[in-house]
């Protein structure tokens, strides 16, 4: 077989994975690894009954629009669509031209400008969020339209509406504001009832990236009650979810929520048979608001994919990269994905003619386990051993195409024809890894990550304070970047029960000396957030707050293994995230046992969550109510929980939900749990996935 028809073999990346692997010092790395590890086995709970749910209501409202149709799509949900469908399916059921949605561009005005909508079909549809902005280019359209037709019934085109994840009043009422109430006489309108969307096999989503701005900056509590929404459509699937237990203010709003919700459906329906009898699927539920723990996402996660997100960015699960990692070869494009490479035809367009990505001339990759073994194996590592794995992989594959050498008969080489494209897929991903590697080394080996990591990592374990001020005031002064001042200040204010007035006047006043004025309103909705606070005689008690829970909580682990993980503190290489202990407390407490026990994995017992019972103490000093709520009577519970352990090979799943966002550290460190037990398994649910810079910068909107 001629060599030129292969691709060549990667021994370049090869010898870029050995140098990531030596010059790495995120933090030590011991011996070489043998065999590269497994991703993680998939729950028990199959996600895929949501998407369809989601699937069907946007098909089934596209089919309501009988003719050819134009796209509108809002760029925010362009990325959760493009989990649930595909461009093939849309153009099946009748889509022919895709655009972007904005708010009127360049007009930076709160009026309504009229603009034809310069579609090639008659029939246009916009899908988007209730937003008020969003909504005045609706009405633009419209009104330019009616402006030139001599009735309604002879307008150019036909609009129709898919609001998501629902219309409300407030929207409905703002767009008669706005315009005319007989305008909404000439717009169709839809509920498109996206909700919770699954990143992957053990993480949903709702995608609200600033739901963490607006219930705690802004005191919108929408996403509350659209959680609320979600979660009732998992009981829909599932069954009731026989406990609910969480921690924090927006947590107990929460759950209250989707108690009388449940209530208010078996009033009007009592024999409704998914939610009046307790889920065989799921054992209960755990809610945390994210106020409860602040400082985890303040801190720099150390995973592979938590790097790779807090370094390059992760979007509804796709990064953007420089188009060279990414194959060439032609895939099936997400909705979100495609919509972007479609252009508008005609002068003065109110529609994007390329997207930010296509100008800045990168591509999306998306990040799938299900394709890609590699990243499963590598995305839940400490950071400090990714290089090495990937090094490991190249010299696997590199054995691989040189058994093209061997092949002698045509069988043989049939059979290594046959294998070639899956050596290809993995040589593309490899590409693909090895640059995400290389961009995060570039961070990671500048002095002033390491030294804003040092810093972490004392503040967390409460060594000297004082010096950690300090240090911070010398970032300042050497103008190391803002984020990267706002995260440590912010970090030490949350762990250590706020700053002396005097300290904190002296750091906001060279703050904004340094890095401008135009930061004030930041500093001060820090503030009203919790983040940056004034000390009080009480908060900085150390019987309340995070220093209360530092010790019984073993927040903070001196004995971390980043090669074979046997505690969630890798995730932070030392600090164990009190949101996942907080999970650990409620629903597995073998795996807070000391380290002889907790790498034995545990029978599958199925025995139900156990709330905060003999933890009272030490969850009651953190913020927020502390609650449990049993939905179903415990005998119907216990039985719930008996019919689940008849099969021991399916061990229940409790779901955890992160009310104001997750990190990706945190989801590793779940899974982790996940590995270590065989008594339950845990599904992530989440309103975002966030990180420290993005908490702070969805502040400043």
């Amino acid at each position: 077989m001629a060599e030129t028809a292969l691709s060549p073999p990667p021994q370049a990346v090869a010898s870029a994975t050995t140098a990531i692997a030596r010059d790495s010092k995120v933090s030590p790395v011991g011996s070489p690894l043998g065999e590269l590890p497994s991703a993680p086995s998939p729950p028990s709970l199959d996600l895929s009954p949501l998407q369809a749910l989601a699937l069907r209501a946007l098909l089934s409202a596209l089919d309501q629009i009988a003719e050819p149709k134009t796209l509108l799509l809002d760029a925010e949900l362009a990325g959760p669509l493009g989990l649930v469908c595909d461009v093939g399916s849309l153009r099946a059921h009748g889509v022919e031209r895709m655009f972007w949605l904005e708010d009127n561009p360049g007009q930076g005005s709160q009026k309504v400008v009229e603009r034809d909508v310069n579609a090639p079909t008659r029939a246009v549809v916009y899908v988007c969020r209730p937003q008020l902005g969003l909504m005045r280019v609706i009405a633009g359209h419209i009104l330019h339209d009616r402006k030139n037709a001599a009735s309604s019934a002879s307008l150019s085109h036909t609009y129709h509406a898919l609001f998501s994840p629902r219309r409300t009043e407030l929207s409905l009422h703002l767009f008669s504001t706005i315009a005319t109430p007989s305008l909404l006489s000439d717009l169709n309108l839809y509920d498109l009832g996206l909700e919770l969307v699954p990143l992957e096999y053990d993480v949903l989503s709702l995608e609200e990236e600033s739901s963490w701005a607006d219930v705690w900056a802004k005191g919108d509590h929408g996403v509350v009650h659209r959680a609320a929404m979600a979660l009732m459509t998992m009981q829909h699937v599932w069954g009731a979810f026989p406990k609910i237990v969480g921690k924090g203010d927006m947590a107990k709003r929460l759950s209250d929520l989707l108690v009388r919700q449940r209530r208010e459906y078996l009033a009007s329906d009592p024999t409704n048979p998914a939610l009046s009898n307790p889920s065989k699927a799921i054992d209960g539920v755990i809610i945390l608001d994210r106020a409860v723990d602040l400082a985890t996402p303040l801190c720099t996660q150390l995973t592979y994919e938590g790097l790779v997100d807090e370094i390059v960015g992760i979007k509804s699960a796709h990064v953007e990269v420089d188009p060279s990692l990414v194959s060439s070869e032609p895939s099936s494009q997400g909705a979100g994905a495609a919509a972007g490479s479609m252009t508008a035809s005609g002068s003065g367009t109110p529609l994007r003619e390329a997207s930010a990505q296509q100008k800045r001339k990168t591509k999306k990759a998306r990040l799938d386990t299900s394709t890609d073994p590699l990243f499963g194996s590598i995305r839940d590592s400490n950071f400090a051993i990714v290089g090495e794995r990937l090094h490991e992989a190249a010299k696997r594959l590199n054995k691989d195409y040189e058994k093209r050498h061997a092949a002698k008969t045509v069988a043989e080489m049939r059979a290594f024809v046959q294998r070639l494209g899956g050596l290809q897929q993995a040589h593309a991903s490899l590409r693909l890894h090895t640059g995400l590697t290389e961009r995060i080394m570039d961070a990671t080996t500048k002095e002033v990550f390491n030294a804003s990591l040092e810093l972490q990592q004392n503040i967390i374990a409460g060594l000297d304070l004082a010096a950690q001020l300090n240090s911070i005031e010398d970032l300042i002064t050497a103008s190391a970047p803002f984020l990267v001042v706002m995260r440590l200040l912010c970090l030490l204010s949350v762990v250590s029960g706020g700053l002396k007035p005097k300290n904190l006047e002296y750091l906001k006043r060279e703050i904004l000396q340094t890095y401008g004025y135009q930061h004030l309103p930041l500093l001060l909705t820090l503030s009203d957030v919790g983040l940056l606070t004034r000390a009080t005689p009480s908060s900085t008690r150390s019987s309340i707050g995070f220093s209360a829970a530092r010790q019984p909580l073993r927040l903070v682990d001196d004995e971390v293994d980043e090669r074979n993980p046997s505690d969630i503190s890798y995730v932070y290489s030392g600090y164990a995230p009190l949101s996942v202990r907080l999970v650990q407390l409620a629903a597995s407490r073998e795996s807070l046992a000391g380290p002889s026990t907790r790498r034995r994995p545990a029978a599958s017992k199925g025995a139900p969550i156990q709330g905060w019972r003999g933890y009272e103490d030490v969850v009651n000093c953190l913020p927020g109510s502390t609650f449990e709520e049993d939905q179903l009577p415990s005998s119907a519970a216990a039985a719930a929980a008996t019919s689940t352990t008849t099969k021991a090979i399916v061990p229940p799943t409790t779901l955890v939900f992160f009310l104001g966002g997750v990190t990706y550290a945190e989801i590793s460190a779940l899974r982790l749990l996940n590995s270590l037990s065989t008594e339950r398994r845990f599904v992530v649910a989440t309103t975002s996935i966030i990180s420290g810079d993005r908490m702070i910068q969805s502040l400043e909107a």
